[in-house]
Order: C-alpha cells, then sequence, then structure tokens
C-alpha cells in the first residue's frame, strides 16, 4: 500500500512543477494517466441515439497494462485487453464468439503516449473547470490544424489527470459522439482475479478463425499522399463475411483517430459497392480498382476517409 501511495505521489509531482507553464503538460498527464494508474469505473457512452453504460477495470503493475472492458446493456459484451492484444467475447443463443484484435485508444486512454504528435495537428486550448461524476475537472479544447480530422473536448481530473468524459464535435460545433465517467476510483491492489470473462457454463466458446490475422508482407498496392498526420499502423491479411473473403486490411492513425481500409477481390457474380455513407461520427467510402473492392472506414471526417480511398494505386489484379 506505501508503495502504491509513493508511486501515485512520484506520478503526480512529475507533471506539477511545469503545468502552469505549459498548457500541453495537462494533455500528457492524462495520457500517462490512462496508462499508468489502476482504476475501475463505470462510463456512458453515446453515439447518436445509442446509449450504452460500460465498465472499465484497468491495472498497471509496472510491467503490463491489463483492462477489461464489460457493456452492461444490451447483449452480452466484453473485452480483456493485456498490453497490445485484445480479446472480444460476443454471445448469442448458443455460442460465445471470441474475436482477437489489436487493441486500439479506447476511451479514457484516447491519446497517445507520444504527444507530441498531437500538437503537430491540433492546437490546444484551456477552457473552464467543472465537476464530472462528482470530481473537479479541468475543460480543454483540441482544435484541428485542417479538415482532416474532429474537434474534442475533454475534461481532465483536477488531481489524476484521468480524461472523465469526452465529447466529439462536427464541423458545426455538434456533438457526435461522447463518453464519460458517472463513478470513477482508483485501486491499489495487483490482484487479478478480476482478468477474466464471465463464463456461463451452459454455451460453447469459440475461436473466430477469421479473427486470426497475419502480418502481410506483400506489396499488394501503392498507398501515396495520405492525409497530414496519418501514418499505417498494421497491415495484416483476414477472412472476413460469411463467405471468409480474403481481405487486406490496413489500420491508418493520426495518434488519436484510427481509419480501416479493405481490399479484396470481387467474387464473380458478387455486387461491388460505390459511394459514401454516415453513422454517426464514423464515414464508409466505397469504390472499385482493377476488380477489387476499396472500402475505408473511420471515425473521422468524410474528407478523411476520400482522401485515403484516392490514395490508394496500382491494386495489383486477381
Amino acid at each position: 500500500m506505501q508503495q502504491f501511495i509513493v508511486g501515485i505521489l512520484t506520478f503526480l509531482l512529475s507533471f506539477s512543477i511545469h503545468s502552469a507553464e505549459d498548457p500541453w503538460l495537462h494533455l500528457e498527464k492524462a495520457s500517462q494517466a490512462a496508462r499508468k494508474l489502476s482504476y475501475k469505473g463505470i462510463f456512458l457512452y453515446q453515439n447518436l441515439q445509442e446509449i450504452r453504460s460500460i465498465e472499465i477495470t484497468h491495472l498497471n503493475n509496472g510491467v503490463e497494462e491489463f483492462a477489461r472492458i464489460v457493456t452492461l446493456d444490451g447483449k452480452p459484451r466484453e473485452a480483456l485487453s493485456r498490453g497490445s492484444n485484445m480479446y472480444v467475447f460476443n454471445a448469442n443463443k448458443e455460442n460465445v464468439l471470441i474475436q482477437k484484435r489489436q487493441s486500439q485508444n479506447l476511451f479514457p486512454a484516447i491519446l497517445p503516449p507520444d504527444i507530441e504528435s498531437v500538437k503537430a495537428i491540433y492546437a490546444l486550448r484551456l477552457g473552464e473547470q467543472e465537476r464530472i461524476g462528482g470530481r473537479e475537472a479541468q475543460l480543454v479544447y483540441l482544435e484541428p490544424k485542417d479538415e482532416y480530422r474532429y474537434p474534442y473536448k475533454l475534461w481532465l481530473d483536477k488531481e489524476f489527470g484521468l480524461i472523465l468524459k469526452m465529447s466529439i464535435l462536427d464541423s458545426q460545433q455538434k456533438v457526435i459522439e461522447q463518453a464519460s465517467f458517472n463513478q470513477i476510483a482508483l485501486f491499489s491492489g495487483q490482484d487479478l482475479n478480476w482478468f477474466k470473462p464471465n463464463v456461463d457454463v451452459q454455451k460453447k466458446y469459440i475461436m473466430d478463425e477469421a479473427g486470426d490475422n497475419k502480418v502481410s508482407q506483400e506489396k499488394y498496392c501503392t498507398i501515396a499522399n495520405l492525409p497530414t498526420g496519418y501514418k499505417e499502423v498494421s497491415h495484416v491479411t483476414r477472412k472476413i463475411g460469411p463467405h471468409q473473403q480474403l481481405t487486406h486490411h490496413w489500420i491508418f492513425s493520426d495518434g488519436i483517430s484510427f481509419v480501416s481500409l479493405f481490399i479484396n477481390p470481387i467474387p464473380k457474380g458478387q455486387k461491388s459497392h460505390v459511394g459514401g455513407t454516415q453513422v454517426g461520427s464514423s464515414h464508409v467510402q466505397a469504390r472499385v480498382i482493377n476488380g477489387n473492392q476499396i472500402m475505408v472506414v473511420g471515425e473521422v471526417p468524410q474528407a478523411t476517409i476520400q482522401k485515403i480511398s484516392y490514395a490508394i494505386q496500382d491494386v495489383r489484379m486477381h
């Protein structure tokens, strides 16, 4: 217990000296807090008319990070992450489907470890101090320097720096996605008994083979002229859909936002898709190149999706 208290004090003091001088240190503290602190809480997630209650338990034992995320409303769904690996458990009437996924920046750990990348693409300004979930919070505005990302409002815990609330805005400053803790607490134990799914012994647990991705080294196409700040962070081949279509899957990120690109040859007799659509904060853009279906999906502005879509060149024929 004493070691935990010393660790917390060291973490807080490391940012307190210069925080008044550099407002970006508020964001750096928030990034580190989400990864280094051990905490448990319940937050509300809202996208369009959908509202869900989600419980998160996060532990850092000084070597690794562990997290369990449980959806409390609707169909049972939970995720366990350890470092960069995540397993998602989706229950249906007969089975529980287990999918392996690459862990991305999930609330409240939405900021990258390296805040320098955020400085290059966002301007920051401090707002008022407000109470969120019974705790004092500092409001921070992240305003994009171009059209390729959304504005953010972040409420940072005054004491620990953890993000207590996040709002994603559109170009008219309308909230299109939001997450907010209604209760949050730190804990000091190293016990990992909670790091397991809530097993239903009446159901069969099935590993989704489509989730067993293979890192791809194949030069399948040329990707050039990405939006400013976006970089390729992953490229795998995976089987997708009811016909288990072998698909190339790229992930691009600017440190906060993530965009997926899917490319697969169109089977004979299968209808292709062309055009774009929006669902909440997400945009989708589809086009066809050389008999290949190109699909770009992400919680980013339409301009970002379109630019990434048209950055695809020289797609190889199959």
